[in-house]
Parts: structure tokens; sequence; C-alpha cells
């Protein structure tokens, strides 16, 4: 249920961060009609804090397509093992016969993609 609520909130604010998204962006107009021209640097930042302090939950991809095993370069295919709403654990399966270890990846910090990871 706090999944449910925390997401509600985020969907009410959507439109609101919209908008002062695009109030922030009038303040590059320097005109002396624009009264979000000159001298109004804190409304902008204040505007520009709350436009951009949204939650995205599109994650960058993780970009691995082969990997070496042995002396050739074996494609991987991205597998969804377990979903919830926030999390999911993935399984990067390669088609090999060469025996090599199993490795898990975490990302270290909670909050943050595991995709930060990938270099």
């Amino acid at each position: 249920m706090m999944y449910q609520l925390y997401q509600a909130q985020l969907d009410m604010l959507d439109p609101w961060r919209f908008v002062a998204r695009n109030i922030a962006s009038l303040s590059d107009l320097a005109t002396p009609l624009n009264p979000f021209g000159l001298g109004m640097r804190p409304i902008r930042a204040g505007l520009e804090l709350f436009g951009h302090g949204g939650t995205t939950h599109r994650r960058p991809p993780f970009g691995i397509e082969a990997v070496p095993a042995g002396n050739r370069m074996v494609p991987v295919a991205e597998e969804v093992v377990h979903s919830t709403p926030f999390a999911e654990l993935l399984h990067f399966r390669k088609d090999s016969d060469a025996p090599q270890p199993r490795v898990l990846i975490v990302a270290p910090l909670s909050g943050h993609f595991s995709t930060l990871l990938r270099s």
C-alpha cells in the first residue's frame, strides 16, 4: 500500500512540476516585459529545483551485449527472474559451454539504479 501512495503522490505533483519547469525556462528570455528575466534568480532556482525533483522509474540499459568466454565473444540475453514494483532481479544468460564463475552484482546505495555500476 505504501508504494501505491508514493506513486499517487508523484502522479499528483507531475503537472505542477511541468508548470514549474516551463516558468523557470521563461527566465532565459531577459526582456523588460518579462518579469522573470532580471533579478529573479532565487525564484528560478526554486522552480527548477521543484520541477526537476521528481523520481523517474526509467532505468538506463546495462548495455551488456556480449562477454568474452574463452577465446571468443558470446552474446548475452537479459532475463527478468523476479519483479516487484520497485525492483527486478535480472539474469544475464550466455550461450556458452565454457565453465565460468557466477557473479552477483548488488547496487551499493539504496534507491539508486544498479546500472550506475555498469562501467
